[in-house]
């Protein structure tokens, strides 16, 4: 009989969450059958539970629950996920979003949401088993789970135990399609193509997933009824040989999730062990984590922040609570602004270009809502940095409020020259006209050497050209393009090297950089930065960060970012500005 009451969700006391016990069921066509009770993290004995990671799909809402004896409408992934996760004579207690959180839009359940959101890493951190459900799966999908864990133990006994190496062979030959180490050709195209269709699951696409297989203690992929633990996952994925092969996606989705998991696994919530990375590896792994939340996907345009409130937390950040009701331009602002406090660096504003002007957002807040991909591009420039300089000054101003970033900084110059890099893309050029766009542009570039006055210490000034054409290719002399360079600096009156080699090495290069442009300053030094740059803008030295591109506004002393610059001489800390050449900036 089908409820037609309404489930109505009830307050929830401090520090307390939903779990549901889904009903067993004998036959998969039979209802969606739960209760749904509440119980507090902060009790030794609360009901065990498992967690469900999962893509809510499509955000309609139309398949029925029957939440003792009143109806509850959920999204056909989460009715899916319930169906294949039930039993078939007992009970399963689980935690699941959707259900357990109230989802409405009213004054009463966004309240709810803001303090759920708080403890949802502590959720998958109590749970003792965080399910991660990527849909119904195939009979391929079933292979492929049983030979991963064969390809992980493989890969651990070639480095460990090579004597056992044939050994091993012999015995897993005997259950597996394997000869001599290699996978038999036809299995090994089966697996990889499906391999290829798990990596292309939703799922590593959604930022919220990110936190949920960090915090969990165990956790297990589920496929229909096939499974495999993380590990075996995780370990399969990066073992040699690769089984991903060709099929590797260009964003690697697993290792930011594979790198939290082991440095959070065990965590209290309150601060990562600090035997869990080498050196500054914490810190350059948040600025990737947090330049790549980028290209994530998540419904609401807070939760590129609020999705990672516990991860940020566990590694000693102290964002505000999360909040709904504000503006997403301020929960970003307040985000950066907790990053730059608590590092006291302000690495965190050059990972992504600034957004663009009309969003209203401060370009010193990181573009989170616009995906691209040079965030990993921009911060080889900070990677570099000498992470033991420190100042005296305070990396903040009085003057950081409503929107403004006050800092400390010592400009090098304004630009005075654009040098354009000839976009050799367009397919109405011919290969000769491109090459000839190329060589143009080159010899532009050649005449501007002579404005060149200040260098690296002990740097040769053709070796400043060279690295000034970084926006084709970062080690020109050794590359196939050095023919044409070494042409271009000689100048010796001979006719331009025309190979089709040469030509195809700049248009592959060029698919990866072709926004950046060459400047020279009214000071004497050149640089490479995005083509947002004008003449006009200012290079900045800001504390412990690397040139940036900073365009002045109507009110003194404040500027907008365009964009990080690469500023030949000016790099990793060689012009560190003493406190007495510092001047204060307001970032807008």
């Amino acid at each position: 009989m089908t409820s037609t009451t309404t489930f109505q969700y009830q307050p929830l006391p401090a520090r307390s969450i939903r779990i549901i016990k889904l009903l067993p069921a004998r036959c998969p066509e039979d209802p969606l059958r739960c209760t749904i009770e509440a119980v507090c993290l902060d009790y030794a004995k609360a009901r065990p539970y498992e967690a469900l990671s999962y893509v809510w799909g499509e955000p309609a809402r139309q398949w029925p629950l029957d939440c003792g004896g009143a109806k509850l409408l959920v999204t056909k992934n989460c009715h899916e996920a319930m169906v294949n996760l039930r039993h078939k004579f007992m009970s399963r207690v689980l935690w699941i979003d959707a259900i357990c959180i109230n989802q409405s839009n009213d004054d009463e359940a966004i309240e709810e949401r803001n303090g759920q959101v708080k403890m949802i890493g502590e959720v998958y951190l109590r749970a003792k088993l965080v399910l991660i459900w990527f849909g119904r799966g195939d009979a391929s999908t079933a292979v492929l789970f049983r030979y991963l864990p064969l390809f992980n133990i493989l890969d651990r006994i070639q480095d460990g135990y090579p004597v056992l190496e044939n050994a091993f062979y012999t015995l897993i030959a005997q259950h597996f399609d394997i000869t001599y180490g290699f996978l038999v050709k036809h299995k090994r195209s089966q697996l990889l193509e499906s391999m290829t269709a798990i990596l292309e699951n939703p799922w590593f696409e959604r930022v919220w997933t990110i936190q949920e297989v960090a915090f969990g203690r165990k956790c297990v992929i589920i496929c229909g009824k096939s499974s495999i633990n993380w590990e075996s996952f995780c370990g399969a994925y990066l073992a040699k040989p690769k089984l991903r092969g060709a099929s590797r996606p260009s964003r690697d989705l697993i290792l930011p999730r594979w790198r939290l998991y082991l440095s959070l696994r065990g965590s209290s919530l309150k601060a990562i062990p600090q035997t869990r990375f080498e050196g500054d590896g914490q810190v350059r792994f948040e600025l990737e984590l947090l330049s790549e939340i980028r290209n994530m996907k998540a419904t609401i345009a807070h939760d590129k922040v609020y999705s990672l409130y516990s991860v940020l937390q566990a590694m000693g950040i102290d964002l505000p609570s999360p909040d709904y009701g504000k503006d997403v331009v301020k929960v970003f602002e307040e985000a950066t602004l907790a990053y730059i406090r608590s590092r006291q660096n302000l690495n965190v504003i050059a990972i992504t270009l600034p957004p663009d002007p009309s969003s209203g957002s401060p370009s010193w807040v990181p573009d989170w809502l616009t995906p691209g991909r040079n965030g990993s591009a921009l911060i080889w420039k900070i990677r570099d940095f000498d992470t033991q300089y420190h100042s005296t000054t305070p990396i903040l101003t009085d003057n950081t409020r409503d929107g403004k970033l006050g800092v400390m900084g010592k400009a090098i110059g304004k630009i005075n020259r654009r040098i354009r890099c000839p976009l050799i893309l367009y397919q109405a050029l011919s290969q000769s006209q491109a090459y000839q766009e190329v060589i143009s542009a080159c010899l532009d570039w050649h005449l501007s050497l002579s404005s060149l006055t200040r260098y690296s210490p002990g740097k040769d000034p053709k070796l400043v050209g060279q690295a000034l054409l970084r926006p084709y290719h970062a080690n020109v002399p050794n590359s196939k393009l050095g023919a044409l360079y070494r042409w271009v600096l000689h100048d010796d009156g001979t006719s331009p090297p025309e190979d089709k080699t040469t030509l195809e090495a700049i248009v592959e290069k060029r698919k990866l950089r072709e926004t950046w442009v060459i400047f020279t300053l009214d000071t004497g030094y050149c640089g490479t930065a995005h083509h947002n740059c004008q003449a006009g803008d200012d290079i900045v030295l800001l504390k412990s960060l690397n040139p940036l591109v900073l365009r002045p506004q109507s009110k003194s002393h404040e500027f907008r970012i365009v964009a990080p610059a690469y500023c030949e001489g000016a790099m990793n800390g060689y012009m560190t500005p003493h406190n007495d050449e510092l001047e204060e900036i307001i970032l807008v």
